[in-house]
């Protein structure tokens, strides 16, 4: 088998559905920048599992290779810069999605889809490929 990859939600919305049909239910909703790690491609749709470790089909055109990633945790800081000392910019909480735009170190720059920028540390997330493969060290 494929080893899994990693990709995001590239329009406004995408519904997620139960199989791989426009006439299969919509088992739920994800904005742009939702991160999905594809596990099964069938007939131009995706087998994706999200964070939260559920499973949904959805059309591959919807879908791009960007990095994005989702707040797993309840809250966190992104921050000015890429260390705990400097000010918080501005507040997250758990399923907020963020394009990433750089890394540095543990850090990861990243602006949400309002067009909000800052920093934040990598382990407050899920969607990079080093925190989803199998936990390699940095």
């Amino acid at each position: 088998m494929a080893r899994a990859e990693l990709l995001s939600v590239k329009v406004p919305v995408a519904n997620f559905r139960a199989g791989p049909s426009t006439s299969e239910p919509v088992e739920f909703t994800a904005t742009r920048y939702y991160p999905v790690k594809v596990v099964e491609r069938e007939g131009g749709w995706c087998k994706i599992k999200d964070f939260e470790g559920d499973l949904a089909w959805v059309a591959d055109r919807l879908l791009a290779k960007v990095r994005t990633i989702v707040i797993k945790v309840p809250r966190g800081n992104v921050r000015e810069a890429p260390t705990t000392s400097a000010e918080v910019a501005f507040r997250t909480e758990r399923g907020e999605v963020f394009k990433v735009l750089d890394r540095k170190g543990r850090w990861l720059r990243v602006v949400n889809v309002e067009g909000a920028k800052g920093w934040l540390r990598e382990d407050l997330a899920w969607g990079m490929k080093k925190l989803e493969d199998s936990g390699g060290s940095s």
